[in-house]
């Protein structure tokens, strides 16, 4: 407790003990990854920025606002929230001041909760693109995405204005800001249902949402995959009389789709772990804060909270990198003299077309059965590639 009658996070006395006490090396370790992190965090959400404003072909894809939405999102927190965090780190106080420490204590909630929050809407956006593909167009329009954006950041921001009018205080989460006051922190009464409320409402809900949302697209995965391979061997069957070469490039297409599940799978499961490696330790500690009615001194608050803003790292790369559209066009909107990648995506794509176009060959000449469902390789090439 700060003895002084004044909480260290308003930066008017020098003489507070430091909020975040840490040998040297580990504070320059810290240092180091955050400040990689944070100019990780700013190019990658920018380069997602600049590439939906100037892609004719990512600004088709329908879910398109939400991305942007995630990245303007990762990207404030890099700003905004990170530099003073970062000087808090390597002081071991806060000297921003203030206003600027409600400010920070805002955004830091803000900004984290609608990221949070977004993560959770994309999970639902790519189950309908998944399992409603005809009608996902129309059910997910454009109008719809901004909506949908926009009351995600009206309830991010209804969990950062309440401390601001005295439930708990943003000290009492964000450990670097300054010391919480006992009475911020109560074990029980408003702010303990506060504590519980808003842990339960932004990473709770969204981890639940996301495992459900994630189990049920791997499920239409698999649905549509055993649906295809049934239909691949009722052809083999009928045209058991074809020639070795038909029978043997319909093994390595299967072979290839069989590949593409597995990656889609892969993929649902690193949005989860990378999900909960970033916001696990913050929310674990704040439970046992939460359980026990004091909060924990030491560097733990300020470190699990660092490790939340790694999130915004990671997300450009998990929603918007791995779209191959999305690497073609940063390719493209590089220097060719100095990058020469363009034609090795080019020669990758006319093999493709020729892959594909051999494949239609094969089916012509006797694959004549009809599936029912959405071609797996298809689902993947857009959302999993």
């Amino acid at each position: 407790m700060n003895q002084s009658g004044t909480r260290s996070g308003t930066g008017f006395s020098e003489e507070d003990s430091k909020l975040i006490d840490l040998p040297q090396v580990w504070t320059i370790f810290l240092m180091l990854v955050m400040i990689l992190v944070q100019v990780l965090t700013v190019l990658g959400n920018i380069t997602v920025l600049v590439v939906l404003r100037y892609s004719n072909v990512l600004n088709m894809i329908v879910n398109c606002p939400l991305l942007v939405s995630l990245s303007i999102a990762d990207l404030l927190v890099a700003i905004l929230v990170m530099p003073c965090a970062l000087d808090a780190v390597n002081t071991g106080s806060w000297r921003c001041g203030k206003i600027w420490g409600k400010f920070n204590g805002f955004g830091n909630f803000l900004f984290c909760i609608s990221s949070i929050i977004h993560l959770m809407v994309l999970s639902f956006d790519r189950y309908l693109a998944i399992s409603r593909p005809l009608f996902y167009p129309f059910e997910m329009t454009t109008n719809r995405a901004i909506i949908i954006c926009l009351a995600a950041w009206m309830y991010s921001a209804l969990w950062a204005f309440l401390p601001l009018f005295g439930v708990s205080s943003y000290e009492c989460f964000i450990s670097y800001i300054g010391e919480c006051q006992a009475e911020d922190w109560s074990k029980y009464g408003l702010n303990f249902v506060f504590a519980i409320s808003v842990v339960s409402g932004t990473y709770g809900l969204a981890l639940v949402a996301m495992v459900y949302v994630y189990w049920k697209i791997a499920c239409v995965i698999r649905s549509q995959s055993q649906r295809i391979a049934n239909t691949a061997t009722s052809c083999n069957t009928s045209l058991s009389d074809t020639n070795n070469m038909k029978s043997s490039y319909r093994s390595s297409i299967a072979f290839t789709r069989k590949l593409s599940q597995h990656k889609g799978v892969i993929t649902l499961l690193i949005v989860i772990v990378v999900y909960l490696i970033c916001w696990s330790p913050f929310c674990f500690l704040l439970f046992y804060e939460i359980g026990s009615g004091e909060k924990v001194k030491g560097p733990a608050g300020t470190v699990v909270m660092l490790a939340g803003f790694a999130n915004s790292c990671c997300n450009p790369m998990i929603y918007a990198i791995k779209y191959k559209n999305f690497r073609a066009e940063v390719m493209r909107l590089l220097p060719k003299k100095r990058l020469n990648l363009d034609n090795v995506y080019f020669d990758r794509k006319k093999k493709n077309v020729k892959l594909r176009t051999l494949e239609n060959n094969v089916r012509n000449s006797g694959m004549d059965a009809k599936v029912s469902t959405l071609d797996l390789s298809s689902i993947n090439k857009h959302y999993f590639s």
